[in-house]
């Protein structure tokens, strides 16, 4: 089945899944954006927090739109890939749902777990497929350490430290990532990938147990939980996004099992035993991006929902880390079942 996907929202994430779907050989048909130069092929503006700038793209062949509302009345779409800022995915979803499309949403789902339980009664009643981009399930290095941690060989986790770190996100569209209104700031946009891979990997916490610091306006800059499971096991994630230009954006995870040690930094997920060197696991090549909408197109092509990111799922994450902003906000422990 030949699929032709609608884009809507040119940031850095638009311009990821524009050249994910060219190397997965899917059919990009039309493209909406507000800035007349992205419209134009001018992506030189697009930043992030890895990969190269933007550059001049030639968009002959695809339909641009300036109102997202117009690619949505476009016939020859089959499914849209919301990577709006995150205060419009829940309306954007909603309105292409009920258009009749399949959607492909950026993470986070939205910015309340009200908003993305919407989300998903509209998938319902329109019969359509929703699928969150929540990539750091599909991302090698993670996908794999889940796979061995629930392959059971090495026991049980007893501890598990996530971490992610960046230089304030500067680079997007009039600065919407940087308002906590629109964004959730760090502890929602950045924090809720490590948020999300905890449940994935774990479940869900009793408890949870938060500190954050805070920006001028009063967002959340640097959030880190203490996840609450059976005792004796420890459970922790930082999110921080507080750091200035030039200081190298980095993600990483340590798992001890009771039966060997699993990090990853950089590009290598390692495995230590008791005795004997570090031995460096094998992974897929590609990176979370090119493999989550690889199995989202996959989904659609056979008409079913996904087995790795339920939409429940994608908002019980959201749903998580509301409880730890309550818990940074009032120093309280939160429960959380």
């Amino acid at each position: 089945m030949s699929l032709k996907v609608g884009i809507i929202g040119l940031g850095f994430m638009g311009k990821v899944h524009f050249d994910t779907y060219a190397k997965l050989g899917v059919k990009v048909a039309a493209i909406a954006d507000v800035d007349p130069r992205k419209r134009c092929g001018d992506w030189s503006g697009i930043l992030g927090n890895i990969g190269a700038a933007g550059q001049r793209q030639n968009l002959r062949g695809i339909r641009v739109y300036e109102d997202a509302a117009g690619l949505l009345r476009d016939s020859a779409v089959d499914v849209v890939d919301i990577t709006l800022p995150t205060y419009l995915h829940a309306p954007w979803t909603i309105k292409a749902l009920r258009a009749g499309y399949h959607v492909i949403c950026e993470k986070p789902m939205a910015l309340s777990s009200a908003e993305a339980a919407a989300m998903i009664r509209a998938a319902r009643s329109a019969r359509r497929h929703l699928f969150i981009a929540q990539c750091i399930r599909f991302w090698p290095a993670y996908a794999a350490a889940r796979a061995l941690v629930w392959g059971g060989k090495f026991g049980q986790v007893l501890s598990a430290v996530f971490t992610r770190v960046s230089p304030k996100p500067t680079w997007s569209w009039q600065n919407w990532i940087v308002n906590e209104r629109q964004s959730g700031a760090a502890a929602l946009d950045l924090h809720i990938h490590d948020a999300d891979f905890v449940l994935h990997l774990l479940g869900k916490p009793r408890s949870v147990q938060s500190r954050a610091s805070r920006n001028k306006q009063g967002g959340l800059d640097h959030i880190t939980t203490f996840y609450n499971y059976a005792p004796g096991r420890l459970v922790q994630a930082e999110g921080a996004w507080e750091y200035h230009a030039g200081f190298p954006f980095s993600m990483a995870f340590r798992i001890a099992l009771d039966k060997a040690t699993l990090y990853f930094v950089g590009a290598d997920l390692m495995l230590c035993r008791a005795t004997g060197s570090p031995r460096k696991m094998p992974l897929q090549a590609g990176d979370g991006y090119y493999h989550e909408l690889k199995h989202f197109v996959a989904c659609i092509r056979r008409n079913r929902p996904s087995g790795i990111v339920p939409p429940q799922s994608a908002l019980e994450s959201v749903r998580l880390v509301e409880a730890e902003i309550k818990s940074a906000r009032t120093g309280k422990i939160v429960k959380f079942r």
